[in-house]
């Protein structure tokens, strides 16, 4: 039973949903595979294709051939000559999220979880509707970068606020039940039934917000984030509100002994230092993989919305698999799957890459691309769960947002390999440059990546490079007052 084995109430439900909505948003980050669909073409009664020659032997004023949406390059014509503002519509967004990850990760870990969490989506909001209205191309342009933005910080801030609100047996059903598979077949449903650019993108800002009523009506502010500032009579309260809203009777738990909270520059000291280091080399190997690959799916063979319906929803029950594994093989560590997840990116994508060099279209070259691309979620999955769990409560946001900002690098690279791909000569570079990368991510995680699987979060401590698993004499003392309906002193 789903419920049982997870022991999810009806606030962690909620919980769960609203962690769905904030990933259907960031998939924004992959709309550039919609915006920036571009169909054949013809000038006049000459041959269809994607000829340049055609192209400006018309001026510009081409006949599209069969297309299936319309997309921004097709409306602002970023074709041929000017392809370079397709790449740059993809690279002004990640930019976007680049900043966001370290201002909004920063912010929550000073200002509390909730009104940063609130704030970033109520931005991305505003700013989505807008583009979606917006005629001049520039404003557009500005438009996504306050998404990236909001992406940036939705990312950090919620995926923090959301760990720390759930038990630790739940963060996996978390990854396998609502995660970015299914957001990808959301976009990608919307896409298909509104088939143009703008609707689709009004229809993204009104789904995404149900996330903010959650986050505004139902969540009292982070528990964890309240400890970490040693604002413990709210802390309580905090509690308590989750248990009345979940509908099950408050048990005090026990905490650990406060501790100072810790800004960005602090997480380099020598006791950190190195396990940042592995999450940094794994988020960037997962994004610039991960989004060079994404942005050429929508050039593979076959029908658009088919092709990224079937990555979709493969993605979906493969996230549903790994949490049964997870649940019932109890040698499946947090290094497991991101070491057996790589190594399958690795073997998927040389393949890919021998085919290419074989000049091979056919089938198994979408097959292998698209199990490739579930490996490569499988990757995302490891990256979330270790960075979460590896942190302090007082550092986790800004280290989390750190390995993000790592992610937003790799992802601002990521379309320039697209260039690279397009490339007659040299389109299997991409695949090679995905193994390589992967390969180097796979070493370094087998010698020094740590096991943190059913880790409590607010027992993390990394300056003794161990987990705490112990009581203070504070919380023995504050424990009895509460069994004995005592007063607590204020320390």
């Amino acid at each position: 039973d789903f419920q049982m084995i997870f022991q999810i109430n009806r606030f962690h439900l909620l919980v769960l949903f609203t962690w769905q909505f904030t990933i259907f948003f960031a998939s924004q980050q992959i709309f550039g595979i919609f915006g920036n669909y571009v169909p054949d073409w013809k000038c006049g009664d000459g041959p269809p294709g994607k000829s340049c020659d055609e192209y400006d032997r018309c001026n510009g004023s081409i006949t599209w051939v069969d297309p299936v949406f319309h997309s921004a390059a097709m409306e602002y014509k970023w074709i041929c000559k000017g392809d370079y503002w397709m790449q740059f519509f993809n690279q002004l967004q990640f930019g976007g999220v680049l900043i966001g990850t370290i201002s909004f990760g920063a912010a929550s870990d000073r200002f509390g979880r909730k009104i940063i969490a609130i704030s970033a989506l109520s931005l991305g909001v505003t700013a989505l509707a807008t583009a979606a209205l917006v005629k001049s191309m520039v404003l557009l342009f500005c438009c996504r970068a306050l998404v990236g933005l909001a992406i940036g910080g939705a990312l950090v801030v919620v995926c923090t606020f959301v760990m720390e609100m759930l038990l630790p047996q739940q963060r996996m059903a978390l990854r396998a039940f609502f995660n970015w598979g299914v957001a990808r077949l959301m976009i990608t449903g919307i896409c298909w039934y509104m088939t143009e650019w703008r609707a689709a993108t009004l229809i993204c800002a009104g789904l995404t917000v149900p996330a903010i009523f959650i986050l505004f009506f139902v969540f009292p502010e982070s528990p964890t984030w309240l400890h970490s500032k040693g604002r413990l009579d709210e802390m309580r309260a905090s509690e308590k509100a989750v248990a009345r809203r979940g509908g099950v009777e408050y048990v005090p738990v026990r905490h650990r002994k406060l501790e100072r909270n810790k800004s960005f520059f602090e997480l380099i000291r020598a006791g950190l230092l190195k396990r940042l280091c592995v999450l940094w080399v794994m988020w960037f190997s997962a994004s610039i993989c991960g989004y060079a690959t994404d942005f050429n799916s929508g050039q593979l063979v076959g029908d658009l919305y088919f092709n990224q319906a079937i990555i979709s929803i493969l993605i979906a029950i493969s996230k549903m698999v790994l949490v049964l594994v997870d649940t019932f093989v109890p040698g499946f560590s947090r290094r497991v799957l991101h070491q057996g997840s790589q190594f399958g990116v690795i073997v998927c994508f040389g393949i890919a890459a021998i085919l290419k060099i074989a000049d091979y279209k056919g089938m198994l070259f979408l097959i292998v691309n698209t199990i490739g691309t579930v490996f490569i979620e499988y990757t995302w999955d490891a990256c979330y769960l270790c960075a979460v769990e590896s942190m302090e409560t007082s550092s986790r946001a800004s280290a989390t947002g750190s390995c993000s900002l790592v992610a937003r690098i790799g992802a601002i690279i990521a379309p320039v390999l697209n260039y690279v791909n397009n490339s007659e000569r040299f389109g299997y570079l991409v695949y090679v440059i995905v193994v390589l990368i992967g390969t180097v991510n796979l070493v370094q995680s087998y010698f020094f990546l740590v096991e943190t699987k059913g880790i409590v979060l607010d027992n993390v401590k990394v300056d003794e490079d161990e987990f705490y698993e112990g009581q203070t004499e504070v919380e023995e003392e504050e424990m009895n007052e509460l069994e004995n309906g005592g007063k607590k002193e204020k320390r």
